[in-house]
């Protein structure tokens, strides 16, 4: 995802990229590929390490969201200059961002990337993108944020009630990610599959109801359609957590479904569903070489 929007940002403005040495190595050598919905060879400068000399004017934090605490450390000369922006799965980034940065902005996008090698994405299905204020930020930043991503061809959905956005992207999220990744399938199959769309749906009712009992202003109802509306415009993409588990690198389980679970937990609901499926992708997880990913 921090490859898709960097590549498209810079057809307009100097991004910096920092990423693993093979996907950097290759961005050098011949730029960094998108296909898909969007088809363009974007040419963003591409480092393996935040170069501390730099002044950005936006910070956008794409990593796996059990690094964003060590990428802050990273970031952290950054901290009082630059607007710090995450688009990034689950809902304690922000938090966790804000620790450190003056000025931050939260948003969801439901636009599908998949990571086809290095120095190639694929934009696998066209989704909204909604950003909003977490701290520190202006109206007129806030407006600036959007304008700056419209005019790389992304068009951004302003809202004031930001924490309810990201319980409901984290619905969705805990909908598709995990069913997706065990049974092995792009999303469009949740769609297609009745046996998997009445899972996803159920989940989806599940999880919603954690998000209502947690704060959230959400409907199961409009919810569940939502889910399969991502499903279907992201039809070919293999959701994150699949590109994780076909990697073998560890997964976000922790921060989509496991916050379903924790929160439930906490506010004494019953939530079955995301339980087994937490279970299922840890053991996954746990059997892959190396053993257990994580905590």
């Amino acid at each position: 995802m921090g490859s898709f929007f960097g590549g498209i940002l810079s057809a307009r403005h100097r991004v910096t990229l920092v990423g693993r040495k093979e996907h950097v190595d290759a961005i050098q050598r011949s730029g960094l590929k998108i296909s898909g919905k969007t088809s363009m060879i974007a040419r963003p400068d591409a480092v393996t390490r935040v170069p501390h000399d730099a002044e950005p004017e936006i910070v956008l934090v794409a990593t796996k969201a059990y690094d964003t605490e060590p990428a802050m450390r990273s970031l952290a000369p950054f901290a009082k200059t630059s607007l710090f922006v995450t688009l990034q799965n689950g809902i304690d980034n922000a938090e966790i961002i804000g620790r450190t940065a003056a000025r931050v902005v939260a948003g969801t996008t439901a636009n599908g990337v998949t990571f086809v090698g290095p120095g190639e994405v694929r934009h696998a299905g066209v989704g909204e993108t909604v950003l909003g204020t977490w701290s520190g930020v202006s109206e007129s930043e806030l407006v600036r944020l959007r304008d700056v991503f419209a005019e790389a061809g992304v068009v951004a959905q302003l809202t004031s009630d930001i924490r309810t956005e990201l319980w409901a992207k984290l619905v969705i999220n805990a909908s598709i990610n995990p069913i997706a990744a065990l049974a092995g399938v792009p999303n469009g199959r949740i769609a297609k599959d009745r046996r998997l769309r009445s899972l996803a749906e159920a989940v989806t009712r599940e999880s919603a109801a954690v998000a209502k009992a947690a704060g959230a202003v959400v409907d199961a109802d409009e919810l569940v359609a939502r889910t399969l509306l991502v499903a279907k415009r992201t039809a070919t993409n293999r959701p994150s957590m699949l590109q994780d588990l076909d990697r073998h690198h560890r997964t976000e389980i922790d921060a989509i479904t496991g916050k379903v679970v924790r929160t439930a937990d906490r506010l004494k609901l019953s939530v079955p569903l995301n339980e087994a499926l937490y279970a299922l992708v840890r053991a996954r997880e746990a059997a892959l070489p190396g053993g257990p990913a994580g905590p």
